[in-house]
């Protein structure tokens, strides 16, 4: 199977919402709220199916440019996961973040050895949200 990889095309607000029902964290996102999503993410990656135009991969990050970056919302669709598309997502990510100072993420457990591959660590401070 074939896909393509697009940094410079976001995928439609509908099929984005349609895309994160599949996960536990952004099943509940609103259509407003993917709408005001896309219009502020500057930095992305898409993975479409090369014979249906299906999006089948979605990553973004959210970043100075500078400084600081998250990556943030990286999803693969259920069917297509173990084909290599996650590593394709964080390798695109990293090499538009490559000249930021620190990089950040938030995973599950679960996932924790899959970021380390690319040289991702837990961090000594203490990491604070609301």
């Amino acid at each position: 199977m074939q896909y393509i990889v697009s940094t410079t095309k976001l995928p439609d607000t509908e099929e984005l919402k349609i895309f994160f029902l599949q996960t536990s964290w952004a099943k509940d996102r609103t259509i407003e709220s993917i709408q005001k999503l896309l219009k502020h993410t500057k930095i992305f990656v898409v993975i479409r199916n090369e014979d249906t135009n299906q999006l089948i991969g979605f990553g973004r990050a959210i970043s100075d440019g500078v400084f600081r970056a998250l990556l943030d919302d990286i999803v693969i669709d259920t069917k297509y996961r173990g084909n290599g598309l996650g590593k394709q997502i964080i390798r695109e990510l990293l090499k538009e973040l490559d000249e930021v100072e620190q990089i950040f993420l938030n995973t599950k457990p679960a996932l924790e050895e899959f970021y380390k591959q690319f040289g991702f660590t837990k961090p000594k401070a203490i990491t604070m949200s609301l």
